[in-house]
């Protein structure tokens, strides 16, 4: 999928549009890793790279090679492949391959409980006699069958360990690990982030690790706040590898953190909420961390960290698509048959493509409104927006989605439906949401007032829209020229 974005440049009293080499990628998902009582509690995000666990774990010479490895120290991390970034992995390592280090001879028996379904093996360091399936409840006994994992390590100058695959993100769950560091370990860490920031944890107690679930996955209140930093990161990709400025925003009557770093690496800033100056420490209220980065030439951008709502916008047991404007559910309709009055215009010359989908029609929406979508159930769910295009004009009316739909990680459609008697033109933009997950969209910079949402289970079809295809259109087959209606 396409992420160009674009940046607006105020050139005297004209505003023109050029391609910024700025592109997020990444995850905002966050985890909290804790101790017995609140003990070393920490609420981080996932280790993150584009390659895959098995990848990033680099087995040989019967060692990882990660780049977190350390003499005397037994290192614990999440780990997201941005190429797949709902694909979680958990990565347990001791230990550091001879000759980037000195380590010594060392014994490890450990017990991994509460593993959700679906979870598979990525990669046993060495062999499965060490770290595999067992039904046992003892450290360190590893029966080769059940649902819990075992650890049994020997291992000298070289590293031990295993990673697990397949963790959901969008569901409950909370795995409890437990060590026996026999010999030859002194350190038990948690790294995240960029995977320079770490949590040293208690070695004689076990570590309990669980996704943060939001009140849009799942409808879990996230309040009261616990006390405890949380961290934020943001992964944003240039063309030329200049220092971007990252503002993190934290929604709670706090200063901003502004920190400073080259393009290309994950950039990581954290924040107790229950601070002495934060006002959202207890209760329900909602809060938003946002962060904006800046590079020369370009206005800011800014994306979405954490939106923790408490409102009526949950799946519960519905399976299918939520389109909320502020909160406020949109109901869809089915598009065949319907009159699709939308306030000034209706909506003519649906294409065949888009017969199968429901249609949200928002109205006017004012500049600086929010909106989420929302797949829920088990399949895939794809979301169209189109709105009218007519320059300059509909400059004034469209909400500013040419610009902000690319942020959100939606790409152009190759037709779209046409707009009112006359039959203006339009443009649509796609994306694709994954099952059990939220988009939410950056606030309109302008209001909006001609536009509809298409939404549908399933997969994007592609390719999509054959009819404008062989009728030789690269993008929408527009007439010839539009008279600005608005």
């Amino acid at each position: 999928m396409s992420r160009a974005l674009l940046c607006v440049l105020s050139l005297g009293t004209a505003t023109a549009l050029q391609t910024c080499p700025l592109n997020f990628v990444g995850n905002v998902k966050q985890f909290v890793v804790e101790q017995e009582n609140g003990k070393n509690r920490r609420t981080v995000p996932a280790v993150e790279r584009a390659m895959t666990a098995k990848e990033f774990y680099d087995f040989n010479s019967y060692s990882s090679h990660t780049g977190f490895e350390k003499a005397g120290t037994s290192n614990m991390f999440l780990y997201r492949d941005l190429n797949h970034p709902h694909h979680l992995s958990f990565f347990w390592i001791h230990g550091i391959d001879h000759p980037q280090g000195n380590q010594p001879e060392s014994d490890v028996d450990a017990l991994i409980t509460g593993i959700p379904s679906g979870v598979t093996i990525a990669q046993s360091d060495d062999r499965t006699a060490e770290w595999d399936w067992t039904s046992s409840n003892k450290l360190g006994d590893i029966t080769h069958n059940g649902g819990n994992i075992g650890g049994h390590w020997w291992f000298n100058q070289n590293t031990d360990g295993g990673a697990l695959d397949g963790f959901p993100t969008n569901l409950n769950w909370e795995i409890k690990i437990q060590a026996n560091f026999i010999r030859g370990i002194d350190t038990w860490s948690f790294h995240f982030g960029d995977g320079s920031l770490q949590q040293d944890m208690d070695m004689s107690e076990p570590v309990y690790l669980r996704p943060v679930v939001t009140s849009v996955d799942l409808g879990v209140a996230p309040y009261p706040q616990v006390a405890g930093a949380e961290t934020f990161c943001t992964l944003v990709e240039s063309i030329t590898q200049e220092q971007l400025t990252y503002t993190f925003k934290w929604g709670d009557e706090t200063p901003d953190t502004v920190v400073t770093g080259p393009a290309g690496h994950v950039t990581c800033a954290s924040h107790d909420f229950c601070g002495p100056v934060s006002a959202t420490c207890g209760g329900t209220a909602p809060r938003k961390v946002r962060v904006f980065v800046k590079k020369t030439g370009c206005v800011e951008m800014d994306r979405i960290l954490a939106d923790e709502k408490v409102d009526d916008v949950t799946c519960g047991n519905h399976e299918g698509v939520k389109v909320s404007i502020d909160k406020n559910l949109l109901t869809g309709h089915n598009v065949n048959g319907m009159d699709f009055s939308n306030n000034n215009a209706v909506l003519t010359r649906i294409p065949e493509n888009m017969r199968d989908m429901q249609v949200h029609t928002p109205g006017t929406i004012p500049k600086g409104t929010a909106m989420t979508l929302t797949c829920c159930g088990s399949k895939n769910c794809e979301f169209i927006v189109s709105h009218y295009h007519c320059p300059p004009c509909s400059g004034k009316v469209n909400g500013g989605f040419p610009a902000l739909l690319p942020l959100a990680g939606f790409e152009s459609a190759s037709c779209a439906p046409k707009w009112g008697l006359a039959e203006q033109k339009m443009v649509s933009y796609r994306v694709q949401v994954d099952a059990g997950t939220s988009l939410v969209l950056p606030e309109t910079t302008e209001e909006a007032t001609s536009f509809v949402i298409f939404s549908k289970i399933g997969e994007m079809a592609d390719p999509w829209c054959q009819k404008a295809k062989k009728a030789g259109c690269g993008g929408p087959c527009p007439p010839t020229k539009c008279t600005c209606s608005i």
